[in-house]
């Protein structure tokens, strides 16, 4: 069974303190006149990253709270993020009192604005994907360990979220790639009128991407601990790393095997074959030894 799971004095504190910091940019947003539906739009990825945060707080009461490295940092992330912005908004506004065509000019153009917002969504989305996936995640083991369930139903349901969890990571991944595309391009692209504010908006522009970079490692790494406790409550298995290079082989978890074996705990961790490597890790059963032959690829 998983270890039981729960949310530090810390966290709540921290969440209380992000709570605050998106409601206050959400209310800022929808004072805002004039401005531009793209800023308009960010007062719904606000009032989504509020609700998840909310539930965050009631499940530290629950008899089934969550505990996961990841959900610290994700909370801290979305902290910093909405006071950045908010303080980004402001400026906008600033300079929009003395220049009605601010909004159009300068912020969509010249002072890398859209990109600016894109970033900050992504920011958002992934703090909100990471604390989704720790509570779902928790909220499913906690029904899956209840002794009258049967098993084939706790097995579907820990099957679906394996499933998605998959998905998740997928999506993960290539906004992973996205971002390191953007990373790239902002740091060769130059400016047409290169002045000292375009330049200040650029290096701020980098820095958020760096950090949305950050956050979205946090989402990966919450979905792949939440895989690993998913796989774990249904098999009694936690396989992780098995590395295998060049004329490699690998067979981990159960092979060959059915009944009282498939009830075997394992805990299989970063077993690694280098060279000529040939691996097995867990529990063998009626396995011809002569398919790990050098060459022949292996599976897990």
């Amino acid at each position: 069974m998983p270890e039981p799971l729960s949310i530090t004095a810390a966290v709540v504190g921290i969440t209380a303190t992000a709570l605050q910091s998106v409601q206050f940019l959400a209310k800022t947003i929808d004072n805002i006149k004039d401005a531009p539906r793209t800023v308009k739009f960010i007062s719904a990825d606000l009032r989504a990253v509020e609700s998840v945060l909310q539930d965050l707080e009631v499940q530290a009461d629950s008899p089934q709270p969550i505990q996961s490295k990841q959900i610290g940092p994700a909370v801290e992330n979305c902290d910093r993020a909405c006071k950045a912005f908010q303080l980004q908004v402001e400026h906008w506004m600033n300079r929009s009192k003395d220049d009605k065509m601010f909004w159009v000019s300068r912020w969509r153009v010249g002072l890398f604005g859209q990109e600016r917002i894109k970033t900050f969504k992504g920011q958002l989305s992934d703090c909100k994907s990471t604390l989704s996936v720790a509570l779902a995640t928790a909220t499913l083991l906690a029904v899956t360990s209840q002794k009258d369930l049967a098993k084939e139903q706790r097995d579907s349901m820990l099957r679906v979220n394996e499933a998605d969890l998959a998905q998740e990571l997928i999506s993960a991944g290539n906004e992973g790639v996205e971002i390191e595309r953007n990373l790239q391009q902002l740091i060769v692209r130059g400016s047409t009128e290169p002045d000292e504010e375009s330049e200040q908006s650029k290096q701020e522009l980098l820095q958020e991407l760096r950090r949305q970079q950050a956050g979205n490692n946090t989402f990966r790494e919450m979905c792949e601990e939440a895989l690993s406790k998913t796989v774990y409550e249904r098999t009694g298995q936690k396989i992780k790393g098995v590395k295998a290079t060049n004329n490699s082989s690998a067979v981990t978890g159960f092979i060959n095997t059915s009944g009282e074996e498939s009830k075997i705990d394992q805990d299989i961790s970063d077993v690694t074959a280098d060279g000529h490597s040939v691996v097995i890790a867990g529990v063998v059963k009626g396995f011809d030894f002569k398919d790990l032959r050098l060459g022949k690829p292996g599976g897990s």
